[in-house]
């Protein structure tokens, strides 16, 4: 029942006028404004009524949202049996018409029971059955396939379009191990059957997980901004990058000297065990050398230690004790003899009372 209705009410004299009241909204009423008609069942036949928009003077403790209507209307059929059927109709003419052709304006059901198995290949196989409310179109569907690791967005999804078939495989090679993904299909007319129309809604979710991988850097991608930065990024291992660094190496012609791009910047990636590093390369001229070889790969690390001043001496040999004539002990060792007589050794000397083991220095 609109609001129309809901403020509706109508009253009469059992002689010969009907007294109807109504509101409806201000803005309502600027876009369209509304004619009551009046029936009863003996004439049969809808018959506007007068009517008049109520002043501000008319109302007492009125909402200034709605604009109040009183409509009059005479007859002269009162009693028993007698039926006044009231409705509203627009002043204008609303409504929109269709020629439908049901073959040129399909959208099937979404697809059903999507399923991902493992392969003895090492691949993995997505199986799903047209929809029981589209079965007569089964022969005629086109599918596509969307998949993606599970903290990836769908915009970047990658995408397969299949015809004439409820199934596919999707090669161990183009996905990254030890990683958990997500497929779904959606179906439509294919462009051969003569039929035409709207993608479906997308089907239910399915998920897997790949087996874990090496050690190896995987997802090696670059992407040039088109003015002055080809930034690259890279995935690898969590558990090894607190020991192994990674860096990403680049010739900007194949003759060209290697040169290492700096810094690398690491993010961590939710749920699996992988970091993304990636690093940006300047590029000065994009016009006359747009071909760049980049690699990834472990970096050997080196530190300097300069031996003359890590110096850790053996420690002293054939320490004795000997007591002297004034009650004093002499303590006696051979030292350890060194490359170079003109270093000279010092010596740190502890004693401590038998069964004592805070020590003296």
């Amino acid at each position: 029942e609109s609001i129309l209705f809901f403020f509706f009410s109508c009253l009469n004299d059992y002689n010969s006028q009907i007294t109807c009241t109504w509101m409806d909204f201000f803005f309502f009423y600027d876009l369209v404004g509304m004619i009551l008609y009046h029936r009863d069942n003996v004439i049969m036949e809808n018959k506007e009524m007068y009517c008049k928009r109520q002043t501000e003077n008319d109302l007492h403790e009125t909402p200034d949202v709605y604009v109040h209507w009183v409509c009059r209307n005479s007859t002269d059929y009162f009693g028993f049996g007698v039926q006044d059927i009231y409705g509203f109709k627009p002043k204008k003419m609303l409504q929109a018409e269709l020629n439908v052709d049901l073959f040129q304006n399909v959208q099937p059901l979404p697809p059903q029971n999507l399923s991902v198995s493992s392969m003895t290949s090492g691949d993995f196989l997505l199986t799903w059955k047209t929809a029981d409310g589209s079965q007569m179109l089964g022969s005629v569907l086109e599918y596509e396939v969307t998949y993606k690791r599970e903290w990836e967005s769908w915009e970047g999804a990658a995408s397969l379009l299949l015809s004439n078939t409820t199934h596919c495989s999707l090669s161990r090679e183009d996905l990254f191990p030890g990683s958990s993904y997500t497929a779904r299909v959606r179906a439509r007319p294919g462009q051969a059957s003569g039929f035409s129309g709207l993608y479906s809604e997308w089907s239910m979710e399915a998920s897997w997980k790949t087996p874990e991988g090496g050690l190896q850097p995987r997802n090696l991608r670059c992407l040039f901004n088109g003015g002055d930065r080809l930034t690259c990024s890279w995935e690898v291992k969590k558990a090894i990058t607190t020991s192994v660094l990674f860096g990403l190496f680049f010739r900007v012609a194949p003759a060209s000297e290697e040169e290492e791009c700096s810094p690398v910047h690491e993010k961590s990636l939710p749920h699996i065990p992988y970091v993304v590093q990636s690093c940006e390369i300047l590029v000065s001229n994009s016009s006359s050398q747009s071909q760049y070889s980049v690699s990834v790969r472990a970096k050997t690390e080196e530190k300097l230690i300069e031996t003359y001043k890590n110096i850790q001496v053996l420690p002293p040999a054939n320490v004795s004790v000997t007591a002297t004539e004034n009650q004093e002990y002499e303590l006696r060792w051979t030292k350890h003899t060194m490359g170079y007589s003109f270093i000279t050794q010092r010596y740190q000397v502890e004693y401590w009372e038998n069964n004592q083991y805070e020590k003296v220095t």
